[in-house]
C-alpha cells in the first residue's frame, strides 16, 4: 500500500490503516470509495509493520509523516467507469495517426456506443411501459429502507434475460440499471409484456464486444 515509501520498522499498523482509509475514501466521502475496516484484535494497532511483512532497508532512515504516503486520487472513479477511463487514457497517450491510435479510438467509441445504447434502451422501455412522464419516476424509484429490491426475484431474472435477448448484453456498465428492472417487476409488468416492449425499443443489437458478448445477469 504505502509500504514502499515508509520505514516499516517505525510505522504502526494503526498508522497504515488510517492512511489507507483516508486514501480509499473519496474526499472523505464513500460515494465512490471503499469502506476500509479493521477486524480482529485492535490491541495489535501499536505493532510495527516489519513484524509482519519485513522492511525495506532503503527506507529505514525515513521519518514517518503522512505526506510520504502515496497520493490520493483527486477524483475517485466509479467502478463501472473504470473501463472507460482505461480506454480514454490509452487513446490519449498514443501518437496521432498511428494504427494503435486508430484502434484505440475504435475501442473507445464502441464502448461509448454500448453505454449510450443501454441507457437509451432502458429509458425508452420505461417510457413505453409507463409513459414519458411516469417512466423516469418508476425506473428511478427507491424503496424504503428494509424492503427488498424486488418482490419477485424470478421476475427480475426473467426481465433482465429478456432485455439482453432483445437489446444485447448489459455487461458491467448496464448493471447500474438493475434497480430499474426491479421496479418494472414491482410495478406488475410480467416478462411477456417486457419482451414485447423490449422488441419495440431495440430493433437491433449493436455489434461491439460489450453488447454482443453475453456478460450479463445470471441465475
Amino acid at each position: 500500500v504505502d509500504s514502499d515509501v515508509h520505514n516499516l520498522r517505525t510505522e504502526s499498523l494503526k498508522q497504515q490503516y488510517n492512511l489507507v482509509k483516508k486514501r480509499t475514501a473519496a474526499q472523505d466521502s464513500y460515494s465512490y470509495g471503499s469502506h476500509v475496516m479493521q477486524y480482529g484484535s485492535l490491541d495489535l494497532n501499536a505493532e510495527h509493520l516489519f513484524s509482519y511483512i519485513g522492511s525495506n532497508p532503503a527506507n529505514e532512515n525515513t521519518t514517518f509523516v503522512e505526506d510520504n504516503a502515496l497520493p490520493s486520487f483527486s477524483r475517485a472513479v466509479n467502478q463501472r467507469d473504470a473501463d472507460l477511463v482505461y480506454f480514454w487514457q490509452k487513446y490519449r497517450k498514443l501518437a496521432e495517426s498511428s494504427p494503435e491510435k486508430n484502434d484505440a479510438r475504435k475501442q473507445l467509441l464502441e464502448m461509448m456506443g454500448h453505454r449510450s445504447h443501454i441507457d437509451n434502451s432502458v429509458e425508452l422501455i420505461g417510457n413505453l411501459l409507463f409513459g414519458s412522464a411516469g417512466g423516469p419516476m418508476v425506473l428511478k424509484a427507491v424503496r424504503p429502507a428494509g424492503e427488498p429490491l424486488v418482490d419477485d426475484w424470478s421476475c427480475l431474472k426473467s426481465t433482465v434475460r429478456t432485455f439482453e435477448s432483445q437489446c444485447g448484453s448489459l455487461a458491467q456498465y448496464g448493471m447500474k440499471h438493475m434497480r430499474s428492472f426491479a421496479n418494472i417487476c414491482n410495478a406488475g409488468i410480467v416478462p411477456e409484456a417486457m419482451a414485447k416492449v423490449a422488441a419495440q425499443a431495440c430493433t437491433s443489437i449493436p455489434t461491439n464486444p460489450w453488447s454482443a458478448t453475453h456478460k450479463g445477469f445470471s441465475a
